[in-house]
């Protein structure tokens, strides 16, 4: 099942539970996603060899259909966020920032009829393509590690980009792989295993906070700036 298909039968079930049959308009929570998913795509833009894509979103609706959506938008604004989070993910798309996704009510709409429009809106607007990268931290000795490359592996070579001084190391360990905004950390098949937050891991999305452990050694890893807004 692909993305769209999955993303429409979630909101099926969303939209039955909290609506059920009162729920009746002539714009789609579904037709919404897929008309973000194609702004999306249609504001990309290059730099610096990375492809990035719009992260703010505006939906405005006439004003009977948006006051039919009123109770159901913070809903929505998690699914869609979701939605164009993992399709950019999925496409190693990058985001200038957190994803947004607001809904306006417009009155020269009419019933029916909606409006979509995505932007790109950089942490520092001086930049559009600036922010501070996220770190690893050697809860040891407080060392630190800006992530600001798309890939990075970690173990006890010089080769890789973060050296762990740990005999229990592997020479290649684990790696770390950029996808949209989130960062994933994959074990290399080593020989004493990845840890996140003591679990063992084949592959693994990182959260703010998280522990990852190789070796003896732990590193935490930190956001320099979080998730959906």
């Amino acid at each position: 099942m692909g993305l769209v298909d999955e993303f429409e039968n979630r909101l099926e079930r969303v939209v039955e539970g909290v609506f059920s049959k009162a729920f009746r308009s002539d714009v789609e929570p579904a037709e919404l996603g897929r008309r973000l998913l194609r702004e999306m795509e249609a504001g990309r833009s290059v730099s610096v060899g990375a492809v990035y894509v719009p992260n703010d979103f505006v939906i405005r609706l006439a004003p009977n259909d948006f006051a039919r959506f009123e109770g159901l938008i913070p809903t929505l604004r998690t699914e869609f966020g979701t939605l164009l989070k993992t399709n950019a993910g999925q496409r190693r798309w990058r985001l200038p920032g957190p994803i947004n996704v607001r809904f306006e009510e417009d009155e020269s709409l009419k019933g029916g009829k909606f409006e979509v429009e995505g932007m790109h809106l950089a942490a520092d607007p001086s930049d559009p393509y600036s922010a501070q990268p996220d770190v690893l931290v050697h809860l040891g000795t407080n060392q630190s590690w800006n992530l600001d490359s798309d890939e990075i592996t970690l173990g006890r070579s010089s080769s890789n980009g973060i050296v762990v001084d740990d005999a229990n190391a592997s020479r290649n360990h684990a790696q770390l792989s950029r996808r949209a905004d989130e960062w994933w950390i994959t074990d290399l098949d080593s020989t004493n295993g990845t840890l996140v937050n003591d679990a063992m891991i084949k592959e693994r999305r990182l959260n703010h906070g998280d522990r990852i452990k190789i070796g003896a050694t732990e590193i935490e890893y930190r956001e320099a700036a979080s998730g959906i807004t």
